[in-house]
């Protein structure tokens, strides 16, 4: 069925890296999703008033409840696929993420508006009426529900969509209460316990961290996450096939959107090869990113000595010492400046995003051990934070 309905409403519905193809994987989806919630508020309120049961009405206006979500992420897609603006150069794909947020909210919602109801209904229980029609409702509810559920999920996977994926969980949240509902009216029959108030509370407890879980999910983008370490693995090795790189640090990736990223990074190469045919192999290296990414790359040449024997000697002696103090620190851009009396060594020093060590005293511990190597070694350094 999936299939069938990608084939059908969607063009190009394989080349899922395209930002309006993925605004018509969330707008079929959201759409599907409306007319399902729809159809089960009529069913519910009608078939609801004719049994006289508040509990099948109360599950059509949560029904209800779940177009408002719906529309939320249709608008949201439509949203993110707008053109950028003056005032939105890097467009408008962040919606998407706040589209979940808003999600997630819906959930906290209807998670302590459930944890309160359960609760009440522990301390004070009340007695539940078996009706098969109930049954018949909520099992209908159930399939149709786990099937969005499904659907939706597939179809954030697909894409790499934070809101498609909360919507997937909160249908399946859906699912779930109204699964332990029913099991709460079959228990009935034989159980005179408060089941529903206990059932009632440990779902909405999983609803609540169902919520808690989407609402990472789409804040840690809004803030700036660390990018995907398989997808840099899989651009540093592309880039450093190129036989003109000689190594490559300093990466920032922006994230402003599924399909909208934006990177930069330093490419070391060498010094004394024509600078015209290094650059035209940059500008190469960055439409083929672009190309084969999706990702728009700006990328600053540094040009380094590899031919020099004493700039070779003293590098490795340096990465030895950095690393020494920290397998996880590294060098780049080294460089040194002879002079009558002492020799510059200059360079940067990478370390981790979390690491505190104060910078003064990093260079100072550094500086202190390359005068063991030689006194009239001074060290220059830049201690650079890695956002990758």
């Amino acid at each position: 069925m999936f299939q069938f309905i990608v084939k059908k409403f969607i063009k190009n519905y394989q080349d899922t890296t395209l930002p309006h193809v993925r605004a018509s994987y969330g707008t079929v989806c959201s759409i599907l999703s409306i007319i399902c919630n729809g159809l089960m508020v009529v069913f519910k309120l009608v078939f609801g008033f004719l049994t006289n049961s508040v509990a099948i009405q109360a599950d059509g206006f949560n029904n209800l409840s779940d177009m408002g979500s719906n529309l939320a992420t249709l608008f949201g897609f439509k949203l993110a696929g707008k053109h950028p603006d003056a005032d939105h150069p890097y467009g408008h794909g962040r919606y998407e993420y706040i589209t979940g947020l808003i999600i997630s909210f819906l959930i906290f919602l209807v998670a302590f508006s459930s944890l309160k109801e359960s609760f009440l209904k522990f301390i004070q229980p009340e007695l539940l009426h078996f009706q098969t029609g109930a049954v018949i409702v909520l099992v209908i509810s159930i399939l149709i529900k786990f099937w969005m559920a499904s659907f939706n999920k597939k179809a954030g996977q697909l894409i790499d969509s934070t809101s498609l994926r909360a919507a997937a969980q909160d249908s399946l949240n859906d699912v779930i209460t109204t699964l332990a509902t029913l099991i709460s009216l079959c228990l009935s029959l034989v159980i005179d316990w408060p089941i529903d108030g206990i059932i009632g509370t440990i779902v909405s407890l999983f609803v609540l961290k169902s919520g808690i879980d989407i609402f990472k999910e789409t804040v840690d983008p809004l803030l700036g996450q660390s990018p995907d370490k398989e997808l840099i693995d899989q651009i540093y090795d592309y880039v450093m096939s190129f036989d003109k790189v000689m190594g490559i640090h300093d990466f920032m990736l922006h994230d402003y959107g599924p399909g909208r990223q934006y990177m930069t990074f330093h490419a070391e190469v060498s010094c004394h090869e024509d600078m015209m045919e290094i650059h035209d192999q940059i500008d190469l290296i960055e439409r083929e990113l672009l190309e084969k990414f999706h990702v728009l790359t700006t990328i600053h040449m540094d040009p380094i000595d590899m031919d020099d024997h004493l700039t070779n000697e003293l590098r490795e002696i340096v990465k030895k010492i950095v690393t020494q103090i920290n397998h996880q620190y590294s060098i780049h851009d080294f460089r040194i400046v002879n002079g009558p009396t002492h020799t510059n060594l200059i360079f940067d020093v990478l370390i981790p995003a979390d690491d505190c060590i104060k910078h003064k005293d990093l260079k100072q511990l550094i500086q202190s051990k390359v005068k063991e190597v030689n006194s009239q070694y001074f060290c220059v350094i830049q201690i650079d934070h890695a956002f990758i």
